[in-house]
C-alpha cells in the first residue's frame, strides 16, 4: 500500500444549521450514501437527533426531520446511520428513555430519510445499562441490518452484535464478540466498526484493554496491534483497518504492510475501488491522506 497523491473536492456546500450541535469523539454527523439518496443524521446538546435527506436526483435537501419520538433522549450523542438500497436507512443510537439508563434504539426510514419509523428499543442491559461512552456502529444490506456496541455486563465492557434478518423489524439476541473480556470499571470511549463484505458477512474491529481485534461473528477474535479507535471499511476482495496509537495514524490491509498516514486521532476510512481515503482530527484540523490497495495474492 503506497501513498498516492492528494484526492481533489468539489467546494463545500451547506447542508443545514443544527445550534448545539455535538461532534466530539466521533458524536459528530453520521452519512449513509445510496444510488438514490444521501442521509445525513446529527444530534445536538439537547438530545435529539436530526435526519437530513438529499435526493440525488434532484439535488435537493429535505428540512430537518427529528428522528428520535420521545424527546431529549440521546444524551450520550452517539449514533449511527447505514443504508440498504430502495430508500431503505436505519438509525441506532444510545438512548434513555423510560428509565434513564442508556440502551440501543433504532428506527428505520424507508422513504430516503424524509420519515422515520416508531422507535425500537433493539437491546436493553440485563444489568441496567450499555457502555455509556462508546460509539454506535451499524452496517446493513438488503434486509440484513447489523448494530454493534460495546455493553456492559457483570463488570465486563465488550462488543456485543446484534442481527436483524428482516430488515429492523426485529431483532435477534444479542451476540458477544470473541472470546476474551474487559473487566474494567470506567468507559474506555472506543466503540469500534462493524462491514459488511461483497458477500454480506459481518466483519467487525474493536479495542480491549490496549489491544485491537478483529473477527467475524462466532469466531474468536484476531490480533491485530496495540492501540486505539479502530475502523474499518470494506474494500473490493478485503477490508482495510484504520487505527491511532502514540499520535499517529496508521492503515492496513490484509495484503499490504501497516502505512503511517499522519499525526493525529479518530481516524475515519472509505474505499473506492483501489483507493484508500483516510481522514482524522490533527490539532483542530481534519486532515486527510489517500493510498493505493496492492490486489491480494
Amino acid at each position: 500500500m503506497a501513498k498516492s497523491q492528494t484526492a481533489s473536492f468539489n467546494a463545500p456546500s451547506k447542508v443545514a444549521t443544527l445550534p448545539n450541535l455535538v461532534a466530539g469523539a466521533k458524536r459528530g454527523p453520521q452519512l449513509a450514501i445510496t444510488d438514490q439518496f444521501i442521509v445525513i443524521t446529527a444530534v445536538n446538546r439537547q438530545g435529539d437527533i436530526y435526519a437530513y435527506s438529499l435526493n440525488r436526483a434532484t439535488n435537493q435537501w429535505s428540512p430537518a426531520v427529528q428522528v428520535n419520538d420521545v424527546p431529549e433522549i440521546a444524551k450520550e450523542g452517539f449514533q449511527a446511520i447505514a443504508g440498504s438500497g430502495n430508500g431503505l436507512f436505519h438509525a441506532a443510537w444510545l438512548d434513555l428513555r423510560d428509565d434513564k439508563k442508556n440502551k440501543i434504539v433504532g428506527a428505520s426510514s424507508r422513504d430516503g430519510g424524509r420519515t422515520w419509523s416508531k422507535n425500537q428499543v433493539i437491546y436493553r442491559s440485563p444489568d441496567g445499562t450499555v457502555c455509556e461512552c462508546c460509539k454506535v456502529s451499524l452496517a446493513a444490506k438488503n434486509n440484513d441490518v447489523y448494530v454493534q456496541f460495546r455493553n456492559w455486563l457483570g463488570g465486563s465492557r465488550d462488543l456485543h452484535l446484534i442481527h436483524s434478518t428482516d430488515g429492523g423489524k426485529t431483532y435477534a439476541p444479542a451476540q458477544k464478540l470473541g472470546t476474551g473480556t474487559w473487566k474494567l470499571t470506567a468507559c474506555p470511549m472506543d466503540g469500534g466498526a462493524v462491514v459488511l463484505s461483497a458477500a454480506g458477512q459481518p466483519i467487525t474491529a474493536w479495542r480491549r484493554e490496549n489491544n485491537l481485534y478483529t473477527c467475524l461473528p462466532g469466531e474468536p477474535e484476531q490480533s491485530i496491534t496495540t492501540g486505539r479507535n479502530i475502523t474499518l471499511a470494506a474494500g473490493t476482495a478485503q477490508p482495510v483497518l484504520a487505527w491511532d496509537e502514540g499520535g499517529i495514524i496508521w492503515v492496513k490491509s490484509a495484503a499490504n504492510p501497516t502505512l503511517q498516514v499522519g499525526k493525529g486521532q479518530m481516524p475515519s476510512i472509505a474505499v473506492a475501488g483501489q483507493t484508500v481515503m483516510c481522514v482524522w482530527e490533527s490539532e483542530g484540523q481534519v486532515m486527510m491522506a489517500t493510498t493505493t490497495l496492492r490486489p491480494k495474492p
